[in-house]
């Protein structure tokens, strides 16, 4: 096994992570936020732990390659992969999803039914069907391939439930899901059944690896969350203010070349630097030294800008214009 491409956290977990931090407490959209970071990060946790399984895969399944959090161009939109397998003979997608409680898959309303017990209450949530997500995403890919003139050859789409706890029903359509649905632990066998199901050489060594080359150089991953769209939140909702790395109270003041926490009093030289990685992820790449005087609260415009340099940040324009990139 050979990963080309390693999963990252993405760029949607930075930025609300970041947004649940830098949010009032009584904003009327936090707890959505929240909720939308817990999923995220269930999901990312989910995805990591199927490389392990990924690494018992048997040799005789040939030498493949595993490329993680695919984003490829389709028509005049995108399409995500969660897990691409490109072995000698078949290509595989993975879609792992990590949801506790008991998960009760319906195929003939094309949902997926999820019940959990909460503070004493049960609740059942409903979801699209996973296996159509997981099916879609094959299409797509496949017509993807056709488009650049290269056959897909044979295919396989399963969706891997991460979470070993999770109890897994079938509402309708037992084969289907029997067939589609597999815990983290019952990807060995499957691709076993598929390599045994799939035996015609399609790719040699060259060829594998010029396909999963041009896979990751078509790749376009999403670079920009808009919070306003997406959650109403607007650069004027962000609490300004540096964080204390120690007790996490946003309010340190700038004192005799260091931050000095105003609720415990701890002090740190760079704790400017993690303002600065949220604002790119909340307002924009780039900032100038009035906006950074105004988020931090320095007064003194020659402090802010030597801060800002020895932050290590490229910089253009003259002193009075200068922006520099984040």
């Amino acid at each position: 096994m050979i990963i080309l491409k390693e999963r990252e956290m993405s760029l949607k977990i930075k930025v609300l992570e970041a947004l649940s931090r830098r949010l009032p407490a009584s904003h009327h959209m936090l707890p959505r936020i929240q909720s939308d970071l817990g999923k995220n990060i269930a999901g990312f946790k989910g995805e990591e732990s199927l490389n392990y399984y990924l690494e018992l895969l048997p040799d005789t399944a040939g030498e493949f390659y595993v490329l993680q959090d695919i984003r490829l161009p389709f028509k005049m939109h995108h399409f995500q992969i969660d897990t691409l397998l490109i072995f000698p003979t078949f290509l595989l997608i993975l879609d792992a999803k990590y949801m506790k409680g008991t998960l009760e898959f319906d195929p003939a309303f094309q949902q997926l039914i999820q019940k959990i017990t909460e503070n004493e209450v049960e609740k059942a949530i409903t979801y699209s069907d996973p296996i159509i997500q997981v099916q879609t995403q094959l299409s797509k890919f496949k017509t993807w391939l056709k488009e650049l003139k290269i056959p897909p050859g044979p295919s396989e789409s399963l969706v891997v439930i991460a979470n070993s706890r999770a109890e897994i029903r079938c509402i309708s359509h037992p084969n289907l899901v029997k067939n589609m649905v597999v815990r983290n632990s019952g990807v060995e066998s499957k691709v076993k059944e598929f390599t045994q199901k799939h035996t015609k050489l399609i790719w040699d060594a060259k060829g594998l690896r010029k396909l999963s080359s041009l896979i990751i150089k078509k790749n376009e991953p999403i670079t920009f969350i808009d919070l306003e769209k997406d959650y109403g939140v607007t650069s004027n909702c962000i609490l300004k203010g540096v964080e204390c790395p120690k007790c996490l109270n946003i309010g340190c003041e700038k004192v005799f070349g260091t931050w000095l926490c105003q609720k415990c009093n701890n002090t740190c030289r760079d704790a400017h630097r993690k303002l600065l990685t949220d604002y790119k992820l909340l307002v924009g790449p780039t900032i100038t030294v009035s906006e950074f005087q105004m988020i931090t609260g320095i007064i003194n415009e020659r402090t802010a800008r030597r801060l800002l340099l020895s932050s290590g940040l490229s910089y253009a324009g003259n002193t009075s214009q200068r922006v520099y990139y984040l």
